[in-house]
């Protein structure tokens, strides 16, 4: 019962306030952003395998091999470890400490001075100090030291609280390297797909146009053609010729970026070509509840974190402006010969309380509670700035998100009728209906209808991982509820 009281004394005294969330206002119209229904996964961790929405078993494991052995990752793991180091550290201080010593001495004393007077001069008692002057003896000392400060105001467990938020905050920063990590793999790969589609376009343009100057020379030759029409043919075989070598460099460096990404070195991943689009599947738009935004997001939990570690150290910086309670004790084996070392008539001790009162520090505490207070004020802004610049990257995403995708709608519609045209140009041309200027023309078009659709459709991809991010990982499909 003793032991009891005494532990609901302990925690009554505990100096600060508890932690509490502070209130966020979540923006007007938010549920406005999203045209589709969805529920945020519940795992706060990257294992939620979100990227595997796309559907490419490619980038599936790249990004497990990324998650693996990039040095970043390993680098932010190390860094919780150390955290939690630091909690144990922490903790320590609410435990007693025990020091065990053992010595010899050859004491040898003064000829010209009196038994005791060491402790006019504040030595402690000891056989050294009321030996007789002129006395020569050894002194075989085995002795335990005891330590153990009271934490009664809590300063010792505000501490450890503090730092345990702390190693949450490293552990959410950890998190924000391998989502960040994830991120960075998804859009190196579509980036790199996005450069073989446009090496395979650069290829086929290449083609046609080689085709169509074969046709034009020969057409040439027999009257039907200009010299013009050659010359323009030709000059547009060599610009697509001098297409192929940039964007083969392009590949290559980004390709070099992803192996990086990956924990391995440039040189050592052979991915063959393949088109964006035959390869990547174009996920559906999601959102998530503004209170599943603030549980997930790892900026968000680490800033929250951050100020629940400042909020501990305003009742650890006032628990200083109370006295300090501390047991220490002494107890051992002592003996000036060796063979009664180890003999109860050797054994000595010393134990007792002591408390210490704050009377005039300078203003050193007054100073460390300032501290403190405006520390936790800091962080208090930072934890709801953060949360504002959270709401504005997702609805920013969002409505690239569905402008993304009118644009895609539009261009799929400009290269078809890029296409007719192209067909309905050469059947004319070969009708001698037009010169062969107009060929040329609805090509260039084509091109850049294909290339632009290409940008486009790897730039939605790019936001789409983005929101993944911003949303602090995957989403799973509202289930509809059955009509009737």
């Amino acid at each position: 019962m003793g032991i009891i009281l005494a532990g609901v004394i302990l925690c009554s005294c505990v100096q600060g306030k508890e932690y509490q969330r502070p209130p966020v206002d979540t923006p007007d119209g938010w549920a406005k952003l999203s045209s589709v229904p969805t529920a945020v996964s519940s795992d706060h961790g990257p294992e939620a395998a979100w990227w595997k929405t796309f559907q490419n078993e490619e980038l599936t494991d790249l990004i497990e091999q990324a998650l693996q052995h990039n040095h970043t990752v390993k680098e932010a793991l190390a860094r919780i470890l150390e955290g939690r180091a630091s909690v144990m550290s922490a903790t320590a201080g609410l435990f007693p400490q025990l020091n065990l010593s053992s010595s010899y001495t050859n004491i040898a004393v003064s000829k010209n001075t009196l038994a005791g007077l060491g402790l006019a001069t504040g030595q402690k008692p000891g056989p050294q100090v009321f030996a007789t002057p002129g006395t020569t003896f050894d002194l075989w000392n085995g002795a335990m030291d005891l330590r153990w400060e009271v934490d009664f105001w809590g300063r010792i467990r505000r501490g450890r609280e503090a730092a345990q938020a702390e190693t949450r905050a490293i552990e959410q920063d950890a998190r924000a390297v391998a989502l960040s990590l994830i991120s960075d793999v998804g859009q190196s790969y579509f980036r790199l797909r996005e450069l073989d589609e446009q090496l395979d376009i650069a290829a086929r343009t290449l083609a046609v146009r080689q085709e169509s100057l074969e046709i034009v020379q020969k057409r040439s030759s027999v009257g039907l053609a200009s010299e013009l029409d050659v010359t323009r043919a030709d000059v547009l075989v060599a610009e697509s010729a001098g297409v192929l070598p940039d964007l083969t460099r392009l590949r290559a460096i980004e390709l070099h970026h992803l192996e990086v990404l990956t924990g391995i070195g440039p040189g050592s991943l052979n991915l063959a070509s393949q088109p964006l689009r035959s390869v990547i599947v174009q996920p559906d738009i999601p959102i998530g509840l503004p209170s599943e935004l603030l549980e997930r997001r790892p900026d968000i939990l680490e800033a929250e974190a951050t100020l629940m570690s400042s909020h501990a150290r305003i009742g650890q910086a006032r628990a200083y402006f109370f006295p300090t309670l501390t047991i220490t004790g002494q107890g051992g084996l002592q003996s000036a010969d060796f063979a009664n070392w180890f003999t109860g008539n050797s054994l000595n001790y010393s134990i007792g309380p002591s408390v210490t009162l704050p009377i005039f520090q300078g203003g050193t505490n007054l100073a460390r509670l300032d501290q403190a207070e405006s520390h936790y004020q800091q962080m208090l802004e930072h934890y709801r700035q953060t949360i504002l610049l959270a709401f504005r990257e997702v609805a920013d995403l969002l409505t690239s998100l569905n402008a993304r995708g009118e644009q895609l709608t539009h261009q799929r519609a400009q290269l078809s009728a890029a296409q007719e045209a192209v067909r309905l140009a050469q059947i004319r041309y070969r009708e001698g209906m037009v010169n062969y200027f107009e060929v040329l023309d609805a090509q260039r078009t084509v091109l850049s209808a294909e290339t632009q659709l290409v940008l486009t459709e790897r730039a939605r991809l790019t936001e789409m991982v983005s929101l993944f991010k911003a949303l602090g990982g995957g989403w799973d499909p509202a289930q509809k509820e059955p009509t009737t």
